[in-house]
């Protein structure tokens, strides 16, 4: 129960940064079954699975307009999974495009930033 509030308080706390964050703030997106955020401080991203229906969310990201990586949170309903730059290659000022998507589900818009 605890870990499924604190996804709950990340994911609201997330909305929130979507809607008053700046041009240098980290971006989230939030579909159905799926949160998933950029850190650009970091170079990390974060995938939430935030529904209990048996699909994996995933993040997938395009680093400098190179072939598409895809990351999953195979650990259930209520898990987190931390993607790193030592998985995903990202450094700083690299352009990247990526987006959640869930399983035989839902999939965001894509977001372009820079690392």
């Amino acid at each position: 129960m605890r870990k499924k509030l604190a996804l709950l308080a990340i994911a609201t706390a997330a909305v929130t940064v979507v809607t008053v964050g700046s041009p240098a703030s980290a971006d989230t997106r939030v579909i159905k079954g799926a949160y998933v955020y950029f850190d650009p401080a970091q170079n990390m991203f974060g995938i939430g699975d935030t529904e209990p229906d048996g699909r994996t969310p995933y993040l997938d990201v395009s680093v400098n307009g190179g072939p598409m990586q895809t990351f999953g949170n195979h650990n259930g309903n209520g898990t987190w999974r931390d993607v790193r730059s030592n998985e995903t290659g990202i450094r700083d000022g690299n352009s990247l495009a990526w987006r959640a998507r869930v399983g035989g589900g839902a999939t965001s818009s894509w977001v372009y930033e820079q690392a």
